[in-house]
């Protein structure tokens, strides 16, 4: 349940008398965000040159693009949002002087876009120049700031702050319904941080500020506290009264004429889950279904998806599987439609609502599939599964780059070319489902394992196989992962003369070398050539021409930056010029203008960079070192992007000495996904960081096995990698393990 009392309401603003503005700050309140923005948008001057130095605004004027631009955050329009807000900023700094509260609500604007963005610290700091203005605010608009600021707190794990914070906030407010609402703020906090009997405490103090009024504030409290109760049962373990508590708040609510649709929705909605938290099926469905009409009159998708996920929840508890399904395929509809119409996406929503839903919504169709009798059914049933999972791998690629358009151009692959297959291996909760699929359709074998023992098989896996401590404890790990993932499908492969494998790894499985699967007697990569993608539909399958083409390659020997010296890279990189005929710049040379410059003019099709590189958690931490600075991944996809009409497609890129932190599976999902962002067919990448003489042994080959007419880059991958496993100084496979080829195999 999204917790609706985290911001709170927009300050009064200056122009109190400007009747549109006063209905669009009414309507914005009770959440119809787009009638309001239609509304200020209404005989407004939509452009605002910045460069008209002493241009004054209308006092209303003002007030409007403010509201306009904390309409448009809300909706998701972040870009045009920091557009209005930037162009207004410039106009009111060559301004005469500005009324402190308008001042104020520029920069906590400011600070709102960078919490929905994630950046903590840079939402502090705007924040911080919100509340320099207090000396002319109003007690009601200090107390607003003060509550924001202790929202930056809490996103950023400083609960003691927060709770200081929303406690001062409540002090300084005089509206009882407002304070309620800064109450359970705090007491959200203190349930965050472990406090259950503190913040169950100060959520009862909040309760007995609310009368039975009708204000939207009233309302917006009422939903705030049934949300806290039940979070506080479902996730802390609370006693279970607190859940009928949460659904008298609701009715409480709901006793109030006139409401909007969009509230009655959301009443509910939220009463229709407390029937599920507590197995009342039917009075869940019924609560659901009129949720559903109400959200209908509205066309609020943001609220649809919620109702028809709980609808499929309760469904598939009744053993009622078809309409199960159906609830499912709507939420994600739905779910679908509201993410096109956002830019960005608030830093929760993947792993609370997204990751979830699909996952759910697949392990129902997967659940299907293996019970029903027709070939024709089953299939679509998988289809239908794996078009769920495929959503989901570009929904993680898109959140780790923060970018909803990454894999807009991609293609979807049913019939493989040779003699390859597809693995996705589906870690759910009780069992793994693997998928395989290949030209005669979509094979499903169900593996009864805990996900947890899955996992913690994983980590132990990457811990003992990343060095060579001498032992071959990793022998265990492999074996058993080998047993769960690969060993039900031998016969299948077997049956298909399957000789590539594309594994779309999952969760945890990214961050391990599937390679080095053991069956007891060989490695994985001794029986089959190898690659990783994340996911089928990000793939251009083309295959890769051994005829000649333009290189790039580019790198480090030398330590730079407190990074260590890489001495084979001289001999890597000697090695291209002379195989690749490569344009080379290393070192000195190897700058950050001079990378951008030659990724955006020069019209290679092989792309190889032997330098230091991390991928961490996120796109903005993950960077490759050149001599003076870090080319960060975002910036090494934009720069390939900007490359003219008539350049040769990004065939290869290959980074070959990257790095990626051992149980990080979201660092791993940026290794996965660089080739995508790149705008490369295909990638070569390192887990970890390699030995760069076995490096260069892995490189060397892999390139003189492409330039042989008819080799696959997978193909050349494993030989190169055989090479190795049957050299004694480079057989462990921390040497040869960790190079993964993502994207095209071909």
């Amino acid at each position: 349940m999204l917790f609706l009392a985290a911001l709170a309401p927009l300050a009064p603003l200056a122009a109190a008398g400007d009747g549109d503005l006063e209905r669009a700050l009414a309507l914005s309140s009770a959440g119809e965000l787009r009638v309001a923005l239609a509304l200020l948008e209404k005989d407004t001057d939509e452009s605002l040159p910045a460069h008209q130095p002493g241009r004054k605004l209308s006092v209303s004027d003002i007030d409007t693009r403010l509201l306009r631009v904390d309409v448009l955050r809300r909706l998701g329009s972040v870009a045009r949002a920091e557009k209005e807000l930037s162009a207004l900023q410039a106009v009111l700094d060559t301004a005469p002087p500005v009324a402190p509260a308008q001042l104020s609500q520029a920069y906590r604007q400011r600070a709102l876009l960078y919490y929905r963005e994630g950046e903590a610290a840079n939402a502090q700091a705007a924040i911080a120049l919100a509340l320099a203005t207090q000396a002319g605010l109003s007690p009601a608009q200090r107390s607003q700031l003060l509550n924001d600021q202790a929202l930056i707190h809490q996103r950023m794990g400083d609960y003691r702050l927060a709770i200081d914070g929303f406690d001062a906030a409540a002090d300084l407010v005089t509206d009882n319904s407002i304070r309620a609402l800064y109450l359970i703020n705090a007491a959200r906090a203190r349930l965050e941080d472990g406090r259950v009997e503190d913040a169950l405490v100060t959520a009862n103090q909040a309760d007995e500020l609310l009368d039975e009024g009708a204000s939207g504030t009233v309302i917006r409290a009422r939903i705030a506290l049934a949300s806290l109760y039940r979070m506080a049962v479902n996730e802390f373990d609370a006693v279970a009264q607190y859940r009928l508590a949460a659904l008298q708040q609701l009715q409480r609510a709901g006793q109030v004429h006139g409401l909007a649709s969009r509230t009655r929705s959301l009443l509910d909605g939220y009463s229709a889950e407390l029937y599920a938290d507590d197995r009342q099926y039917e009075g869940a469905i019924q609560y659901a279904q009129r949720a559903l009409q109400y959200a209908k009159q509205v066309q609020a998708d943001s609220l649809a998806y919620r109702w028809e996920w709980v609808l499929a929840r309760s469904y598939g508890a009744l053993g009622n599987n078809p309409m199960s399904l159906a609830a499912y395929a709507r939420a994600v509809t739905s779910l679908r439609t509201m993410r096109s119409n956002l830019e960005t996406l608030d830093p929760d929503t993947f792993t609370r609502i997204i990751q979830p839903l699909y996952y759910e919504y697949a392990d129902a169709l997967l659940s299907q599939s293996s019970t029903v009798a027709s070939a024709e059914a089953q299939q679509k049933l998988l289809r239908d599964a794996r078009l769920a999972l495929e959503e989901l791998k570009l929904a993680e690629v898109q959140d780790y780059f923060d970018e909803q358009c990454v894999g807009d151009e991609s293609v979807v692959l049913d019939q493989l070319a040779g003699n390859a297959a597809v693995l996705y291996p589906v870690m759910l909760e009780s069992r793994i489902e693997l998928l395989l699929t290949s030209g005669s359709g979509i094979e499903q074998i169900t593996v009864p394992v805990e996900r947890s023992r899955v996992v913690a098989q994983i980590r132990d896996f990457r811990l003992n196989i990343e060095v060579d401590n001498g032992t071959d404890e990793y022998l265990q790990h492999g074996q058993q992962l080998y047993d769960w993932l690969i060993r039900p499908l031998e016969s299948e492969f077997a049956a298909r003369n399957i000789e590539t494998l594309v594994i779309v790894p999952d969760g945890a499985l990214r961050t391990i070398p599937l390679a080095a699967l053991h069956d007891g007697s060989s490695y994985l990569v001794e029986r089959y050539a190898l690659a990783t993608s994340p996911g089928l539909t990000l793939l251009d399958p083309k295959p890769f021409s051994a005829q000649s083409y333009n290189a790039l390659a580019g790198g480090l020997s030398e330590s730079v930056q407190g990074f260590a010296a890489l001495p084979s890279v001289e001999r890597e990189l000697g090695t291209l010029r002379e195989k690749l005929s490569a344009t080379v710049i290393q070192n000195q040379s190897f700058t950050l203008s001079r990378v951008k410059s030659e990724l955006a003019s020069g019209s290679y099709s092989v792309v190889h960079f032997a330098t230091h590189g991390k991928f961490g958690s996120s796109y903005d931490e993950s960077f490759l070192l050149t001599y003076d600075d870090k080319l960060l991944l975002n910036d090494l996809g934009r720069t390939i992007q900007t490359r003219g009409a008539g350049s040769d497609a990004l065939e290869l890129l290959v980074l070959s000495a990257c790095e990626t932190a051992a149980g990080d599976d979201r660092a791993a999902l940026g290794l996965a996904g660089v080739a995508l962002k790149a705008g490369a067919r295909s990638a070569l990448a390192t887990l970890w960081e390699v030995d760069d003489k076995a490096t260069l042994e892995v490189v060397s080959e892999f390139y003189a096995q492409l330039a042989q007419a008819g080799t696959s880059k997978s193909q050349g991958l494993r030989q190169a990698q055989l090479k190795l496993i049957g050299d004694r100084e480079n057989k462990h496979p921390s040497k040869w393990a960790p190079f993964l080829l993502i994207g095209n195999w071909l």
